[in-house]
């Protein structure tokens, strides 16, 4: 996620009954922003990962402050902080701004057959608010269901080491180191996926940055945020009465702190490529589309991860879809140069669009995405921000 910007109030843009257009235009900027991916958190001015480390405990107390003071390095803000410590900040903290993320690709027996993506909000301020989002694709002939909640208070019983949030017939849980994903959704679509908790374990890191877990965003806060890019997931989806046994390779974010947003758009990739590397990349642009970062994470196949900086990472769009229900254009293909060579990133079914005006006040393309090129893959790409832009701006190859 992406992230930087001047205090703003306390987010209370997520009350349900604010109805001047400046306040709604927050709240749209607000969630619009712990959308993605997602996914993604674009910080400061860049982000990388941590080693995974095996022991659920990912540091003590002291070991921050006393590595910097070793290496003669000035202390750092978020080494004041308790360390992230799992399992039990699995569950839900009461910060500002927290939110649990899911996406991947569901193969049958044929191959692919659908994608996913599930997002819970949880935001504070004078009122406690829950959003959710949740996107089914069908990779076969394109088909799109989806749904949303908002709700007041946080949607989850309290759940020791996990969180167990239940609205209508939607169930996201995670209780003793097992997933449940769980939603019926317009169009007469629903799915139920379990999944368990399974390395690489990813504690994001600022660049220089010598505390896992933890992001230093300057004046607009800190925050807490982790990944685990691959949760094995098995499971049924019912399409028009008909049901098939489905398993994949789930994508699981967990960020939450008292941070503030920047208004801005980004690009996200989260890819799972054939060698059995992970590769996160992120993209901030301005309100010109003019890119400002670009940054990510390699994590390799046993576990290691390294971060990818701003000269290391070159992405070229190469396609544009338009939406025939917004006429907002998105970028849904694109080259990507990293040091393990050039990627071509091609979503699997271009209407990949989440209309969350209902519940968030915003609009993402978000979808399922296939690689070729010096390593093949698949993953998911997120796109926010360009309901703002009246032209994609040219990009020198």
């Amino acid at each position: 996620m992406k992230y930087f910007g001047k205090k703003r109030d306390g987010y209370s843009r997520f009350q349900r009954h604010r109805s001047r257009r400046s306040r709604r235009r927050a709240l749209m900027r607000s969630v619009a922003f712990a959308v993605a991916m997602l996914a993604i958190g674009a910080i400061a001015w860049y982000f990388a990962a941590s080693t995974p480390d095996s022991a659920p405990r990912l540091a003590q107390a002291d070991a921050p402050a006393d590595a910097a003071k070793a290496a003669g390095l000035p202390s750092e803000r978020t080494a004041a902080l308790p360390p992230l410590n799992l399992p039990t900040d699995e569950a839900p903290h009461g910060s500002a701004m927290e939110w649990w993320y899911y996406n991947g690709i569901l193969d049958a027996d044929e191959g692919p057959r659908y994608a996913f993506h599930v997002a819970v909000f949880v935001a504070s301020g004078l009122v406690r608010h829950t959003v959710m989002h949740v996107a089914l694709t069908d990779l076969r002939n394109g088909k799109r269901y989806d749904g949303q909640y908002r709700t007041a208070g946080v949607a989850t019983a309290p759940v020791r080491d996990g969180f167990d949030f239940r609205q209508g017939s939607w169930r996201f849980a995670r209780l003793a180191g097992s997933h449940t994903l769980q939603a019926s959704l317009d169009g007469g679509a629903s799915f139920t996926l379990d999944l368990a908790d399974a390395p690489p374990l990813v504690a994001h890191r600022a660049d220089g940055s010598i505390t896992p877990g933890l992001l230093d965003f300057g004046s607009s806060g800190i925050s807490y945020y982790y990944s685990r890019p691959r949760l094995p997931a098995n499971g049924m989806v019912e399409v028009g009465g008909q049901s098939t046994q489905v398993r994949g390779t789930v994508w699981y974010d967990h960020q939450w702190g008292e941070f503030d947003v920047l208004e801005l758009g980004w690009n996200w990739f989260a890819l799972h490529l054939s060698d059995g590397s992970d590769l996160m990349i992120y993209e901030l642009f301005d309100r010109t589309g003019r890119p400002v970062v670009t940054a990510g994470t390699h994590t390799l196949a046993d576990g290691s991860s390294t971060p990818l900086p701003r000269e290391s990472v070159q992405l070229q769009p190469v396609r544009q879809w338009t939406s025939p229900a917004t006429g907002i254009r998105y970028p849904v293909a694109w080259r990507v140069n990293v040091p393990a060579g050039t990627l071509e990133v091609e979503p699997f079914v271009s209407n990949a669009e989440f209309d969350a005006g209902i519940t968030s006040a915003n609009v993402y393309w978000e979808g399922a995405v296939k690689v070729t090129g010096a390593l093949e893959g698949r993953g998911f790409l997120e796109l926010s921000g360009y309901e703002r832009l009246k032209d994609l701006p040219a990009r020198t190859p």
